[in-house]
């Protein structure tokens, strides 16, 4: 599922386990930094709050970001969880 973060740079979310988001990002983000993002479902564009749990470069361009997301309504968490799975 593609991602806008709110710095404006595209992300792509790879794994939700229904607690922990995994995204590979364009950089990283400290432990614990605040990360808002929105990804677009179905014609409409949700936006989504997040706390890092860590980063790690995975290439020259990518980083593997963990995150878990905070005021997440039933229906995003069921969305995420259908679109992105584990």
């Amino acid at each position: 599922m593609k991602l806008r973060l709110d710095s404006g740079e595209d992300a792509e979310a790879c794994s939700f386990d229904g607690v922990v988001l995994t995204v590979l990002s364009p950089r990283a983000f400290a432990p614990g930094a605040p990360i808002r993002f929105s990804a677009t479902a179905g014609g409409d564009a949700r936006s989504f709050e997040g706390r890092t749990i860590g980063s790690k470069r995975v290439d020259d361009a990518h980083f593997e970001v963990r995150l878990r997301l905070v005021n997440l309504r039933r229906v995003d968490r069921e969305l995420l969880a259908g679109r992105i799975g584990s």
